[in-house]
């Protein structure tokens, strides 16, 4: 019965990380005030706030106001719930768990600032990184400080990669025809994709980029064809790493060696 445990945490935790979604880029404090409606500003009863269910009482909407509440919150709060259940059945109660909690939380927190905002803070991340650091020293996660150097590497020096292929090579010809274009990739991605490689590793990073490009392009080429997007439209890149460091964090070992058996055949 201990993944009904980890649900519970999980959700409670969602509600925790939708108000640092909200508040964290608005520089607000996460612990004060309490929660409230983001319309009529009225604090939110106790009863009001419990995690999924409240939403389907209140049928989505404010108790004061009745305005709208964002779909995103429950999501977010499934999400992160579902997320802590794979993390105890993929690792069970052992420390190492502890380390793939705070990644979720990371990555849960900073997609959802992404996605919104198109922004990552760049505190937040580099707070990861140290502490995704800090961890690898410790021989109770099982988690070499190499294996964090390098898929740190691995994971900034993608981005740079990315950064000057598109800088200096593919934006060239819209330059050419006076389009004006965006970078290819944001100064935030870097340390986040940092973040995510010193908690999984090179193999699970390398994993985890290609899931990211592969999910990032076919979004936007299904987006695109149902008119969603328009030309030179700014995408957030954050999402799509969040996703390809859960892929990494969870299963990067496994498709790693499964596709170096397959090259190697």
């Amino acid at each position: 019965m201990i993944w009904i445990i980890a649900l519970i945490v999980g959700l409670l935790f969602g509600s925790f990380f939708n108000v640092c979604i909200w508040r964290i880029p608005r520089g607000q404090s996460i612990n004060y005030p309490p929660s409230h409606c983001p319309h009529c500003r009225k604090p939110i009863r106790f009863y009001d706030n419990i995690p999924l269910l409240s939403y389907l009482i209140l049928r989505g909407r404010c108790r004061d106001c009745h305005q709208p509440i964002s779909i995103r919150y429950p999501l977010i709060e499934g999400l992160t719930a579902l997320l802590f259940v794979l993390a105890y059945l993929r690792f069970g109660l052992e420390w190492r768990i502890l380390r793939a909690l705070v990644l979720i939380g990371l990555l849960v927190v900073l997609a959802g600032i992404d996605f919104d905002h198109k922004i990552i803070p760049f505190r937040l991340s580099v707070a990861g990184v140290i502490v995704g650091l800090l961890t690898s020293l410790l021989p109770i996660f099982k988690f070499t400080v190499a294996k964090a150097f390098w898929g740190g590497i691995v994971g900034a020096a993608f981005v740079l990669f990315a950064w000057g292929l598109w800088r200096f090579v593919l934006a060239r010809p819209f330059r050419r025809w006076g389009v004006k274009q965006r970078e290819g990739m944001g100064w935030g991605d870097l340390p986040f994709a940092a973040m995510i490689g010193v908690f999984i590793g090179p193999k699970g990073m390398g994993v985890g980029l290609a899931v990211a490009v592969f999910a990032g392009v076919i979004t936007g080429i299904i987006a695109r064809l149902a008119g969603r997007f328009r030309a030179g439209q700014e995408v957030p890149f954050g999402p799509f790493l969040a996703l390809g460091g859960l892929v990494g964090l969870f299963w990067g070992e496994e498709i790693f060696a499964w596709y170096l058996r397959m090259v190697l055949l």
